[in-house]
C-alpha cells in the first residue's frame, strides 16, 4: 500500500510541476485577440539608413479572420520613446507604403499558419535605438474598437 501512495504522490507531483513550467512558457508568449505575435529579428541597414523589423503573426482563432492593421497608428519607438512612422509594411504579400496613404492594411489569417510581417523606417538615425512597435489592429469581438499591441524589440 505504501508503494502505490508513493507512486500515486510521485506522479501527481510530477504532474503539478509539469503544468506549471508549461503555463509559465505560455506566459511568457504575446497574445493578444488569439492572435500570437513574436519578433524574428531587426536591424539597421548601415548603407540605406533603415532600420528593418521583421515579425510574425499565428492566429489561434479555428475560422479564418480578418486581419485589420490601423497603419497610421502603427509605429516604431525609439529608447527616448519618440514614435516614427513607417516607410513600408508588408504583411504575408500585400505591401503598403507610407505615401500610399491608405489607412488601412486586410490580411486574412488563417489558424496556425504563421504570416510575415516587415516593417522599414527610412532615414533611421544611427544614434536612435528601437525599443518596440507598437501595431494597431481591429479587435475581432467588437467592430471599430482597435488594440494597441506594443512589441519589445529587446526581450
Amino acid at each position: 500500500m505504501s508503494i502505490f501512495f508513493r507512486y500515486s504522490a510521485t506522479l501527481l507531483f510530477l504532474c503539478f510541476v509539469g503544468g506549471s513550467i508549461k503555463a509559465q512558457s505560455a506566459d511568457s508568449l504575446l497574445v493578444v485577440d488569439d492572435i500570437q505575435f513574436d519578433v524574428k529579428e531587426y536591424h539597421v541597414d548601415k548603407t540605406t539608413n533603415e532600420l528593418v523589423i521583421n515579425l510574425f503573426a499565428i492566429s489561434y482563432s479555428k475560422d479564418p479572420r480578418e486581419f485589420k492593421m490601423n497603419t497610421f497608428s502603427t509605429q516604431i519607438l525609439d529608447q527616448k520613446k519618440q514614435p516614427h512612422f513607417f516607410s513600408s509594411i508588408q504583411m504575408g504579400n500585400v505591401q503598403i507604403r507610407f505615401e500610399d496613404k491608405l489607412n488601412y492594411l486586410h490580411y486574412l489569417l488563417e489558424e496556425d499558419k504563421p504570416v510575415d510581417i516587415q516593417v522599414i523606417v527610412k532615414d533611421w538615425k544611427k544614434t536612435d535605438k528601437p525599443s518596440s512597435i507598437k501595431l494597431v489592429f481591429e479587435s475581432s469581438e467588437e467592430e471599430g474598437k482597435f488594440l494597441d499591441v506594443p512589441i519589445l524589440l529587446n526581450k
